[in-house]
């Protein structure tokens, strides 16, 4: 005999007192998502003290713009190119030492914490070393700014700028190799303390120095320039002191892995410098964008110093949040479990799409408003051109952001499982036929305008995103392994 069907329950329509099985289902998997190693909840833990503290470098980046836009419209136009040949110039050095932070992550992975203080101390001769050429290229100031063909007037401002952060550039790679200490070990609170305190430094000294304020002399774009080299040397002085005690070296030996290593130095210089010079081709690409637009035009230069200066709070974020990436994907790879960098990856996709839909809105929203941030005291005619162009560049801004959530998610697995030799054949041939050469043609043989420029600019991004996707998705960088676990005797 049949059983009847169970009544309802009081008040409940038939059909519906039970919740649909697909609710509790999501609801597991957006928990499953958020907790866990990998999940949005440790990408986040790990990401956001970093992308705090590429908060205060664009805040330091963004204030150097403000304050030099203010002062005068050429010396806001000169800070952008040379900014850009200086980290161009920079980038292998910095990229090398950087990369410090990944070995770190592999050996805190790997349960070798004990060798954290003998890798730091590779990556701190590496930056030691970078002085004497970095202040090498600071005297090559002057053909490399005449090859530029920029007016006059902005040529003199763009060599002052370059060659006092040039002469400086040592401490910045210097603090490069010292945070890896932190960030290494996931302890990225400590880099955002300090990048935060660089930034809140250099408000006043910019202020100060641009323009001879109590007493001073006014130095322009001289004095903003010392204003962030100062900021870099007391960065580099606290992680001095924060790093090199007693119980640190204890811990992880930060005194008796002084001694230069042979072999882990040629490790962190054969697997940090493709990664430095991945940056370099990427810097380099964007410096050939930005000098062709100054070919272009005056107005069609300060546009775009404007607009990718204004992109900076969208673009360094992302770079902080795949710092942290790395950092997890090294520590799970150093540990064996491949499976956990891949989850770590899916969950900061995800942050990055969310964080770019607001700066959509943002740049779609407030173009004008945006550019006038920037309006220098005296503006000429040349600005309110200016002007004109920033509208359409954000949009290709936006289009651009949406590439970068893609390549430097990649770029953190990769960089973090150490295919950095992948990362520099890539940037190599995407950097050369998708932005370098179309560039120029579109420039000196198609007289392309400042918008047309920046559409090859967004096919160069969109080309990236999909030649790191493509890595990322193959699966090749999961067999990768830098440093066995402790204990390990193979």
């Amino acid at each position: 005999m049949p059983q009847p069907a169970p009544s309802p329950s009081p008040g409940i329509p038939p059909g519906c007192n039970t919740r649909p099985p697909i609710v509790g289902d999501q609801r597991r998997r957006l928990m499953q998502r958020w907790h866990g190693p990998g999940g949005i909840a440790h990408v986040l833990r790990i990401g956001l003290p970093l992308l705090a503290g590429m908060g205060s470098i664009t805040a330091m980046h963004l204030t150097d713009r403000i304050f030099l836009g203010w002062y005068s419209q050429d010396a806001l136009a000169a800070s952008l190119p040379a900014g850009a040949t200086f980290f161009l110039l920079t980038s292998f050095f910095l990229g090398t030492a950087g990369y410090a932070g990944v070995l770190v992550a592999q050996h805190v992975g790997a349960g070798q914490t004990d060798k954290v203080g003998r890798v730091v101390w590779q990556g701190v001769w590496f930056a030691l070393a970078s002085f004497a050429p970095l202040i090498l290229l600071a005297l090559a100031a002057g053909p490399i700014f005449a090859a530029m063909g920029h007016p006059a007037e902005v040529r003199s401002l763009e060599e002052t700028y370059y060659r006092v952060l040039m002469l400086g550039a040592g401490f910045m790679v210097l603090e490069a190799a010292l945070a890896a200490f932190f960030s290494g070990r996931g302890l990225t609170r400590v880099v955002m303390c300090v990048n935060i305190g660089g930034a809140i430094l250099n408000i006043p000294l910019n202020y100060l120095l641009i323009f001879g304020n109590w007493g001073l002399p006014s130095l322009g774009v001289a004095g903003s320039a010392l204003a962030t080299v100062t900021a870099w040397a007391a960065m580099a002085g606290a992680y001095g002191l924060l790093i090199f005690t007693r119980r640190n070296d204890g811990l992880y030996g930060v005194f008796r892995g002084r001694a230069f290593d042979r072999p882990l130095f040629a490790r962190l210089v054969r697997l940090g410098m493709p990664g430095g010079a991945q940056v370099f081709l990427d810097v380099f690409a964007a410096t050939v964008f930005i000098a062709l637009a100054g070919r272009i035009g005056k107005a069609e230069l300060t546009a775009t110093s404007i607009v990718l200066s204004a992109n900076t709070p969208a673009f360094l974020p992302l770079i902080g949040l795949s710092q942290g990436l790395a950092v997890i994907v090294g520590q799970s790879m150093g540990a064996g479990k491949p499976a956990e960098a891949v989850r770590a990856a899916g969950s900061a996709v995800r942050i990055m799409a969310i964080y770019m839909v607001i700066m959509a809105a943002v740049f779609l929203g407030f173009p004008d408003q945006l550019a006038l941030i920037f309006s220098p005291n005296e503006a000429d005619a040349s600005f309110g051109a200016a002007l004109a162009y920033c509208r359409p560049l954000f949009a290709w801004v936006v289009v651009l952001g949406f590439c970068d959530v893609v390549i430097h998610a990649a770029f953190g697995v990769l960089r973090g499982a150490g295919d950095t030799r992948y990362l520099m054949v890539a940037a190599a041939l995407v950097s050369a036929f998708a932005l370098v050469a179309p560039a120029w043609l579109a420039v000196t043989a198609f007289s392309f305008g400042v918008v047309g420029l920046w559409g090859v600019f967004a096919f160069y991004a969109a080309v990236m995103a999909v030649v790191l996707w493509l890595r990322c998705r193959g699966g090749a960088w999961q067999t990768l392994r830098l440093v066995r676990p402790a204990g390990d005797g193979h």
